[in-house]
């Protein structure tokens, strides 16, 4: 397996979003009225309503908005990454990062990164396993990351060996090097989730009342929304709304494990509890996570193509595991997707899936 970069699925599919829509207008009847039923009424309102195409295309952001939009991470940022910390050495392991055992490591070039230590392997895999199912799924908002094998004899660790040892760390333990992204600051819930009546659909009204930069946070919580619901991630929005029965100003505050950059792009960090621990708390959790799919009717093209790719192929899983050996050196250090994690994704990919055929019945 290659030792860097992404190896990235062919999609050659056609986009069968863009091609059999329905027409709703209704035919004339002898006697000019329209014949048209109320619920179909209803239909063309809703499709009147949706034609604001500087900013939608049907229950698409249009091309036009997403290109006003920061660009996130890159194959080539992959590549980058997985090149520095195979190569470069750590001179500085310091406390940062989150939990206890988390470390910041500087590297030899001044380069910085989030060093995520667990005992625990299922939040090894939760992280990392996430970030390939960003991949897969076209989202770049996941700050590149890499397994990495904890080893004091290596040249590329002795300067560190005693900062190491303060860290409780065990020798040949799996680490997860994630890029450390700089001026970072606190991204906030726009207010079309926070509501009990939560909800963004392709209003004319609503898109044209919204500068640029709402409109990105907007496309990019339409991905965050379909990521978290896939991963069933406990540790953002879900923990928000959670806690909201003790706070009541929750909603309010800034979301849980989401910053954005200066520019306005948002990062999706700390995806841990994402396709293990989320899975097993899902009788808990379900409810929060189905409320904000159901809130959800404007999609990234290129997000609901994905998932439509992966819910004709019914082949997450595999797709998963086959992206995790061919990008990961010490794929053998850790297990792979189980296939009963596999069956819930592929589950949950036909939920989203039907989501968007939901809002293209109500809006197209």
């Amino acid at each position: 397996p290659s030792s860097h970069g992404v190896v990235y699925p062919q999609n050659n599919g056609t986009n069968a979003y863009l091609q059999g829509q329905t027409d709703y207008s209704g035919s004339q009847q002898s006697d000019g009225s329209s014949g048209t039923s109320p619920a179909k009424e209803a239909v063309i309102r809703n499709r009147e309503s949706a034609k604001s195409p500087d900013v939608v295309d049907g229950v698409f952001w249009s091309k036009t908005t997403e290109r006003k939009c920061p660009g996130g991470f890159t194959e080539g940022d992959q590549k980058g990454w997985k090149n520095k910390i195979d190569k470069t050495k750590v001179v500085k392991l310091e406390t940062g990062c989150g939990r206890m055992q988390n470390r910041m490591a500087t590297f030899k070039d001044a380069a910085q990164a989030c060093v995520r230590y667990r005992l625990n392997t299922d939040q090894i895999q939760g992280e990392i396993f996430s970030f390939y199912l960003s991949k897969l799924l076209g989202i770049d908002n996941v700050p590149p990351s890499s397994l990495h094998l904890v080893n004091t004899i290596d040249d590329r660790w002795r300067t560190v060996t005693g900062e190491i040892a303060n860290s409780k760390w065990a020798d040949d333990k799996v680490v997860i090097f994630t890029q450390f992204v700089e001026g970072l600051k606190p991204s906030y819930i726009p207010v079309e989730f926070r509501g009990e009546d939560r909800k963004l659909h392709p209003k004319q009204d609503l898109m044209n009342s919204k500068g640029p930069e709402d409109l990105c946070d907007l496309v990019q919580w339409s991905d965050l929304i379909i990521f978290d619901y896939l991963t069933a991630n406990l540790d953002r929005v879900v923990n928000n709304m959670f806690n909201k029965q003790w706070n009541p100003n929750m909603m309010n505050t800034p979301a849980h494990n989401l910053e954005r950059t200066s520019n306005g792009r948002l990062i999706f960090l700390d995806n841990e509890s994402g396709l293990f621990h989320g899975y097993r708390l899902l009788d808990k959790y379900a409810s929060y996570h189905r409320t904000l799919l159901d809130s959800l009717c404007v999609f990234r093209n290129s997000t609901a193509r994905a998932i439509e790719r992966l819910h004709h192929s019914g082949s997450v899983g595999e797709e998963l595991n086959k992206m995790f050996s061919q990008n990961e050196e010490l794929y053998n250090h850790i297990p792979r997707l189980p296939q009963k994690n596999a069956k819930i994704l592929q589950q949950r990919i036909a939920d989203v899936y039907e989501q968007i055929q939901t809002c293209k019945k109500q809006y197209v």
